[in-house]
């Protein structure tokens, strides 16, 4: 619930508020941007958890504190990372400061009921929180995903670069401006354009986008589930020499969507997928070989794709690998190997992994016996959807 804070609050609040604002507009050094801000966090003189209930108890933290809670979000400074809730603090850090629309914000003011004395001050502030959002929903979007965008400026001149590129005809283009839509980058989410420029891409030829209007029929992203056409756009993916268009086709082949279910035909996209290091090919031509589908069963074969998979960052790998481990399938039987797998493949975020990583702790596999973390897993587990974990649980309450 919010409320007043004592004035000595108030007053750090407000210079915390300035000195943040004050820090982003004197970072040179991008590539130091978050250990920069979140340095200033901890040498301030209140604990990270203590500014966080300051920020959020405020009755005007919508407005004044918004794009700073985020940040804290974000980087799980004084809480738990949670990029969903920073994104949306974000974007309200945004909205929130609408200079287009004058009577939003008089109403606001109205609401807050704020003395005149202090409408100039309260202004400012919010102002700030707004460019502050600006920054870190700028960074928020383009660092590591698209080309190390440095400031908002830059970011929108490389939308604007991909739009013209796409008009042009640039395949390439078309195809990164249809991810930019799908996955709401820089741009309002819109599948309906997603699937536009995909499909651009797709019929100029390029092998990305051709996978990617696949993938638009197979779920329905912008357009109606149709799966021959998905067969036919990840066939010409896959003979362009896609690693994504040949897992896809796979996964048609083996679900028999648009086309007549054969694992062995499966088994041959998936192959030619793994070997051009898709890690999600690998796991499923693991599994081909774990279970004898489209090819003879061979666990050491299965292990070994499983491992490739885990190297390359799959969380279901690891769980298999450790799987592989504890049934010493594929591999000698090594309990601790499996506990570490277990641990990195729950960790990943991966629902199996969590499972079994419960199992581990319920009954003392690569680990000692402990309840306590058994219970926590298993619930994690639970809540991805793994209704086996319920009957471990149960085990436990009886």
């Amino acid at each position: 619930m919010s409320h007043s804070p004592s004035e000595s609050d108030e007053s750090f609040l407000k210079n915390f508020l300035r000195d943040f604002y004050q820090k982003i507009l004197n970072i040179n050094d991008f590539n130091t941007f978050e250990n920069t801000l979140t340095e200033l966090i901890k040498d301030a003189n209140k604990n990270t958890e203590t500014i966080l209930e300051l920020m959020k108890n405020h009755k005007e933290n919508e407005f004044l504190f918004s794009s700073i809670i985020g940040f804290f979000h974000q980087h799980g400074i004084g809480c738990d990372v949670n990029k969903d809730k920073s994104l949306e603090l974000y974007l309200l850090s945004n909205n929130n400061n609408d200079d287009d629309d004058d009577n939003i914000l008089n109403q606001k003011f109205t609401h807050l009921n704020l003395l005149e004395k202090n409408e100039n001050e309260f202004l400012i502030l919010q102002n700030i929180n707004s460019i502050i959002g600006k920054y870190l929903l700028s960074f928020f979007y383009y660092k590591d995903i698209i080309l190390d965008m440095r400031n908002l400026s830059n970011a929108s001149e490389s939308i604007i670069k991909y739009l013209k590129s796409a008009r042009r005809g640039d395949p390439i283009a078309q195809y990164d401006l249809g991810y930019h839509y799908q996955y709401g980058l820089g741009v309002t989410k819109d599948y309906k354009k997603a699937f536009e420029y995909y499909s651009k891409s797709a019929s100029n030829g390029y092998s990305k986008g051709q996978n990617n209007i696949g993938i638009c029929y197979y779920y329905g992203l912008g357009i109606s589930i149709d799966y021959d056409k998905a067969f036919e756009w990840f066939t010409k993916s896959a003979n362009n020499g896609c690693p994504y268009g040949q897992l896809n086709l796979g996964e048609c082949y083996y679900h028999g969507r648009g086309v007549i279910k054969d694992y062995k035909k499966a088994f041959e996209w998936y192959s030619k997928s793994a070997k051009n290091g898709c890690d999600i090919g690998q796991l499923n031509l693991g599994h081909c070989y774990d279970y004898g589908l489209g090819v003879n069963e061979d666990k050491k074969k299965s292990f070994d794709w499983y491992l490739k998979s885990a190297m390359l960052g799959n969380s279901m790998g690891k769980n298999n690998i450790g799987c592989c481990y504890r049934d010493g399938e594929g591999v000698k039987q090594d309990y601790d190997k499996a506990f570490d797998w277990f641990i990195k493949s729950a960790n990943d975020g991966c629902d199996l992994g969590k499972y079994n990583l419960g199992k581990c702790y319920h009954y003392g596999i690569g680990t000692k016996i402990n309840i306590e973390k058994a219970v926590i897993w298993y619930k994690k587990a639970l809540n991805d959807g793994i209704e086996l974990a319920n009957i471990e649980l149960k085990k436990i309450c009886n």
